[in-house]
């Protein structure tokens, strides 16, 4: 991987090793890289531009194009200049070249335009990616032999400060070309994606075309997409399913990879030092595991086995096992104390990716990005849990080869106001300035006759799953839906071990 911040050296040019570091002057760092992706014309490339300054010698300019995925047919120079003011000159003059826009108001105050088959600047922030700052399966050994914690949660630390869920979760999304840190955009970056898709959304709802022309709009918003969020295989979104897995959650996911980036800094100096602990302060929370003859952890137990169904991939099922279960108190959102003063209240299910995790902990929830009439994204700008361990696991499982997962129960305040509804509304803008609660209402439920009350007045739906009278819904299980974060705090964290079927869950271990 050659994944680097705004101001780290391009591994390929060598520099690094004798001391380089990217040239500053006025305020402004010599350092850009670009996306191009155009479908039409099978474009998807990036372009690399440095001007490197090395002790005791003179300034080098730094320049790479080149197809995604094809580097040996890749355009690549790096020249030494003695004279710096022609070095200047000579990257304005690139950046010009490939952008079609003047360098000093995109460097200043961010202004750009978007020109055909011109490459964008993407906006990356200082700092190291997390794939490369990160702990290396060796490094994680090391690490935790020397980490104070208590032992659980420092296996737990391990996961969150290694390289690996980070790389397979953008891996899988596409999104994991080598010579592009996509975990370390900028809040700028990211803000122009959101724009774009939130954009794209209101004028696909809106619109009336229909045959080709409808496709136009779709195939132009893939290409603004797939240049700004820069991917290994980009391709034409057709429908609404597509844009929530690879749009929406997509950006979803690298912002939270951003905010881990900035968390875990570069840890592969410090194995010795304890940095396990160190990132654990840093989070800001506190975890604990609890106690397996506890009585919460054989309701957690007891919630999991009744709501969970297996997750089907191709002809395989996937049955779950509790591994572990930790305590959790975040400072950032709610307390516990402070939730459980609201009314009606439940513990209930929220699905993440483990690459998501620190972020939730570190800053608590966030709304979904967009309003999409599909599962996850129906009722709006909301935080989004469930009654089913099962819809839960949806988000958490990851792959055949990585079997080890999370979820979270929080606890949830539904508030006064209960809004049921089967089906998206047209606007969700009403609900969520309301700030009522959505309940959706699933094909399946948890039989209320089994429901119990835990501790506070707070209603644990741990009954069998059941047909509801729902049957015509487009959500398999009931999704709850709030959009004031103050409703909503991270109690227990549940790690799991997905496991192909036949294999029993054990409630005693």
């Amino acid at each position: 991987l050659k994944l680097y911040g705004k101001r780290g050296v391009y591994k390929d040019t060598r520099l690094q090793e004798q001391g380089g570091q990217i040239f500053e002057e006025d305020g402004i760092l010599y350092n850009c890289v670009f996306s191009l992706c155009d479908q039409g014309g099978a474009i998807n490339e990036y372009c690399i531009m440095q001007l490197v300054k090395v002790p005791d010698s003179n300034l080098h300019l730094y320049y790479k194009k080149g197809r995604v995925g094809d580097d040996p047919n890749a355009e690549e120079r790096l020249e030494e200049w003695k004279d710096v003011d022609g070095a200047v000159k000579e990257f304005v003059r690139l950046f010009e070249e490939v952008t079609g826009n003047e360098f000093e108001p995109w460097e200043r105050e961010k202004k750009f335009q978007k020109k055909p088959l011109k490459f964008y600047p993407i906006d990356i922030d200082d700092g190291v990616d997390v794939r490369c700052g990160g702990l290396g399966l060796r490094q994680l050994g090391v690490a935790a032999a020397h980490c104070k914690l208590e032992p659980m949660v420092a296996n737990f630390m391990k996961v969150l400060c290694g390289q690996e869920i980070y790389k397979y979760a953008l891996m899988e999304m596409d999104l994991d070309a080598p010579d592009l840190p996509m975990g370390m955009l900028s809040n700028v970056h990211l803000k122009r994606c959101e724009e774009v898709l939130q954009e794209f959304i209101e004028k696909v709802k809106s619109m009336k075309e229909s045959g080709p022309k409808a496709e136009a709009v779709w195939s132009d918003f893939s290409q603004r997409w797939f240049t700004l969020m820069h991917s290994s295989r980009p391709f034409i979104f057709r429908d609404y399913q597509e844009l929530a897995d690879h749009a929406a959650a997509s950006f979803e996911c690298v912002r939270d990879i951003v905010v881990a980036s900035h968390m875990i800094g570069h840890m592969g100096d410090d194995t010795l030092d304890d940095p396990l602990s160190d990132r654990y302060k840093k989070i800001g929370c506190s975890i604990s595991p609890l106690d397996k003859d506890s009585e919460d952890y054989k309701m957690i137990l007891n919630y999991v086995e009744k709501t969970y169904e297996p997750v089907k991939l191709a002809d395989i099922e996937y049955g779950i096992s509790v591994e572990n279960i930790f305590n959790v108190e975040t400072k950032e959102g709610p307390s516990f104390d402070e939730v459980k003063k609201l009314p009606n209240k439940r513990l209930l299910w929220c699905g993440t990716r483990s690459s998501n995790l620190l972020r939730h902990l570190h800053k608590g929830f966030l709304p979904a990005s967009c309003s999409l009439p599909v599962p996850g994204y129906m009722f709006g700008k909301g935080i989004v849990c469930s009654d089913a361990a099962a819809e839960a696991a949806r988000y958490g499982f990851t792959a055949v080869d990585r079997p080890e997962g999370f979820l979270v129960l929080a606890v949830f305040s539904q508030g006064e106001e209960i809004v049921e509804l089967k089906n998206p509304p047209e606007d969700t803008k009403p609900l969520e300035e309301k700030k009522v609660c959505v309940k959706g209402l699933g094909r399946k439920k948890p039989d209320e006759s089994e429901y119990i009350d835990w501790k506070d007045d707070i209603k644990v739906p741990c009954g069998s799953l059941i047909p509801s009278e729902h049957q015509d819904s487009p959500l398999e299980y009931n999704e709850y839906t709030v959009y004031d974060p103050r409703q909503v705090s991270m109690r227990f964290l549940v790690g799991v071990k997905f496991e192909e079927k036949d294999t029993v869950m054990d409630a005693q271990d």
